[in-house]
């Protein structure tokens, strides 16, 4: 073969690779025009509605105001809503896996089966997204919007949060007692009933002196209580005419702070709030044994060890 003709065959294959290259770069171009998953900059104050719905099940987050949000009717958890904004604006960039829709139902994406994930913005036009199926790793699942054929794998944060169940989004938070509020305690366990209450600056538990360091510790536990869930229509109907097992009330200087009964089940206890608004009482909560007996401690156990 002469040289030439070897010359031609070079000029040639170097043509047919910059066709190649071309034609790959405006592929590419052409699906981040058509299909990009860029989406806006969401914060909390920017956010009226947040919908997560698949089936006949929705979760629906209301701002009530800058800092309250409800979900399904009951208050959010606090960092509940600012954590998923976050996790939409916080993912490796998304890869695109297909962009047909014959896959749509393969990769968990259609709009029967997937869920259905809605942000209504105070301005501009509501984000749209579609979740479906995880990908190879937890952190990661389908996503496309509505009405695009393009499916991205998205790697983060957000498929776990999407999983979450309305009771997942909702403040667990029983009550909050900063300890300087409190002026004493009324414990009710079973037989072990006791008072703790603060005079002069000392503590006493039904009058004799107290154990300074596991009062402390006792007094730093009831600054946050959290259940561990809420209670089922179940536990609630066969909770209701029990005799509570144990009791506690917190007061501060202008009376009764709080006030908790405790019935047992089998797997732990169902709490009620004895007193505060109509709302605070329809909230019934689960406790973790372990828990309650944090709150609840038994009398001899805030006492000066015997010599």
């Amino acid at each position: 073969m002469s040289p030439k003709q070897l010359k031609l065959i070079a000029i040639g294959l170097a043509v047919l690779l910059l066709l190649w290259g071309g034609s790959e770069l405006l592929s590419r171009g052409s699906d981040s025009l058509a299909g990009s998953l860029a989406l806006p900059v969401l914060s909390a104050d920017s956010v009226d509605t947040i919908s997560v719905i698949k089936g006949a099940d929705s979760i629906v987050l209301v701002r009530q105001s800058p800092a309250a949000w409800t979900v399904n009717g009951h208050p959010t958890a606090p960092d509940a809503v600012s954590e998923l904004l976050r996790a939409l604006g916080d993912s490796v960039h998304p890869e695109l896996v297909a962009q047909e829709a014959s896959s749509f139902a393969r990769l968990g994406v259609d709009s029967a089966g997937g869920r259905w994930l809605r942000v209504h913005r105070r301005r501009g036009a509501p984000v749209a997204l579609i979740a479906g199926g995880r990908g190879s790793d937890f952190q990661s699942a389908y996503l496309r919007r509505p009405g695009d054929p393009h499916v991205y794998l998205w790697r983060g944060g957000l498929p776990s949060l999407l999983d979450r169940t309305a009771d997942a989004w909702r403040d667990k938070r029983i009550a909050t007692l900063p300890a300087d509020s409190i002026e004493g305690i009324d414990v009710v366990r079973g037989k072990d009933r006791y008072t703790v209450a603060r005079a002069k600056g000392r503590w006493t538990l039904n009058g004799a002196a107290t154990d300074s360091a596991a009062l402390a510790r006792y007094l730093d536990r009831l600054k946050t209580i959290t259940a561990a869930g809420f209670a089922t229509p179940t536990e609630v109907d066969f909770t209701k005419a029990a005799r509570a097992a144990r009791r506690l009330a917190v007061r501060g200087t202008h009376g009764i702070m709080l006030s908790l009964s405790f019935d047992s089940t089998a797997t732990g206890f169902v709490v009620r709030r004895l007193a505060g608004t109509a709302a605070e009482a329809a909230t019934v909560y689960r406790m973790n044994a372990w828990d309650v007996d944090g709150v609840t401690p038994a009398s001899r156990s805030l006492l000066p060890p015997k010599k």
